[in-house]
């Protein structure tokens, strides 16, 4: 055996049968669970049993506990490989799969819009109501506050929407159900994407599967929510992986890996250029790439150029097709005020306080002191990148997060959109214990169901009450195990510790085994 190869096992030491054997049992009696979990809270929702107190407190129940297996998978999840996570995640989404849409009614919008272009009308002029009339089938499901509002989303999303419309027709069950594969398309580019990412800033695979895709807001707002989020994301994430291998590949050298470099090297771009074209946002990935291209590149500006000109044509060629009211569609959003953004809830409570007449004045002034804060801390990362202080994908997670903090409209799912990128690069057990913090808060965040107060109040003080005593009676078990000759209970950890630099190169030899694009 080489030096090289002791090296690698010693970075990564086996675990004790007992304990392997543990740490399977556990996980499997956890996707039990959180299947479990996941099937109750989609009967609850279903609609078939009025909104009270106790579908309430069953729907946050079934929350807490989904919330409750991750965490504990998680102190597993540096030893297990991607593969058995992805049984995890199949388990804890199939239930899911057949859910009515949760927590968002943003697909009945896809549903209307891809109608509106249907007719041959222009869904970036055209709302729902003024499109398809107030009596639509699509126009009924449509919450008030978007009726009358225009499509925000790119031309690749719009065209989508098009031909689900032309497919589906007027069933709404049937849409709904084209959208969810939709969005499982997505969740597969993100669990390919993740385990690749993670070997690339050298952390663990397991890790980064555990983090992203079996993350409660995955669950939540991507399979159960239907948002094209889902695809968004899974198009950035695979078009990144792609753009960055090769970019590698161009900066080690070596004429024969030219042509497939280049080759990698388009797919990954056009992949980004969809997720842009989808959703604008996934344009900062392409900006990481540019300086990718700039940092690691013999001869940047030719190859620059044809990134750019090949994004350019891709995207002029769908909205010729679509239409190019996206460019400032995504201003009707603004037109409702997004609570959950710090600089919207900054000018909401100013408005409070000084009276309602100053609040459009105070919400404005806020969110431009908001955006004259992100752009220049967005450059700042950038040039951090450049100058490799910051790696590629940790530094997409940061530019997430600040336009998260700094943008007027802010979104529960929106979190992932910071939290897939840096749970890919994060190495530290305090950065997988903000991202995993930050994602259980928000995955608690909005309630299940609805109904009057009383039902509401006394739903979250039942669910409370149950959850709290789950909670204390498992973290007795795990600090107090049976002191058995039998029983080996790994440490109580709420993430898994840091995986030393040195063990990516094998963290790279098991991601090979993973099926590729």
């Amino acid at each position: 055996m080489s030096r090289q190869n002791a090296t690698r096992q010693r970075s990564l030491p086996e675990a004790p049968p007992r304990v392997t054997q543990s740490v399977a049992t556990s996980t499997g009696l956890l996707a039990v669970t959180g299947s479990a979990a996941t099937a109750t809270l989609a009967v609850v929702t279903a609609g078939v049993i009025r909104p009270s107190a106790i579908t309430i407190a069953a729907g946050l129940v079934a929350m807490g506990a989904v919330v409750g297996a991750w965490l504990l998978t998680g102190r597993h999840a540096a030893h297990l490989p991607p593969r058995a996570l992805y049984a995890v995640a199949a388990a804890w989404a199939a239930p899911l799969l057949l859910a009515r849409p949760l927590f968002s009614g943003d697909v009945w919008s896809y549903l209307a819009q891809g109608a509106t272009a249907a007719l041959g009308l222009d869904p970036y002029r055209l709302g729902p109501a003024s499109a398809l009339g107030a009596d639509s089938v699509f126009t009924a499901q449509v919450s008030h506050y978007w009726a009358d509002t225009p499509a925000p989303y790119g031309p690749a999303w719009m065209l989508l929407s098009r031909g689900v419309a032309l497919l589906t027709g007027e069933n709404l069950g049937v849409g709904v159900l084209a959208y969810r594969l939709v969005a499982l398309a997505g969740v597969v580019l993100i669990a390919w994407a993740l385990p690749r990412l993670a070997v690339r800033a050298g952390t663990s695979p397991g890790v980064a599967v555990w983090l992203g895709l079996l993350n409660p807001l995955m669950l939540w707002h991507l399979v159960a929510g239907v948002h094209n989020d889902a695809l968004m994301l899974g198009l950035m994430l695979a078009g990144l992986e792609l753009a960055l291998a090769a970019v590698d590949r161009l900066h080690a050298g070596g004429a024969p890996d030219r042509p497939a470099a280049y080759l990698r090297l388009a797919a990954g771009v056009l992949l980004l250029t969809l997720a842009a074209d989808i959703k604008f946002v996934a344009g900062a990935a392409f900006c990481v790439v540019l300086v990718a291209i700039v940092h690691r590149t013999t001869r940047p500006v030719p190859l620059m150029a044809g990134v750019v000109a090949g994004a350019v044509l891709v995207t002029v060629a769908l909205s010729l097709a679509a239409g190019f009211g996206w460019i400032t569609g995504p201003l009707g959003s603004l037109t409702v005020y997004s609570w959950m953004s710090p600089t919207t809830a900054t000018g909401l409570l100013i408005g409070a306080v000084a009276g309602s007449g100053v609040t459009p004045t105070a919400v404005t002034v806020a969110n431009m002191i908001g955006l004259a804060v992100c752009v220049p801390v967005v450059i700042g990362l950038l040039v951090a990148m450049f100058r490799g202080r910051v790696e590629p994908i940790r530094g997409l997670g940061l530019i997430f997060t600040v336009a998260l903090l700094c943008g007027a409209v802010v979104q529960p799912w929106y979190v992932l959109w910071a939290v897939l990128p840096l749970a890919a690069a994060a190495r530290t057990h305090r950065s997988r214990l903000r991202i995993a913090a930050t994602s259980t808060l928000v995955a608690v965040a909005l309630p299940p169901l609805t109904g009057d107060v009383t039902a509401m109040i006394v739903g979250y003080v039942v669910a409370a009450v149950i959850l709290g005593t789950a909670a204390l009676l498992i973290r007795r078990r795990l600090t107090h195990p049976a002191d058995t000759a039998t029983t080996t209970t790994p440490a109580p950890i709420t993430t898994p510790a840091p995986l030393p630099r040195q063990s990516a190169a094998t963290e790279r030899e098991r991601v090979t085994s993973l099926p590729r694009a």
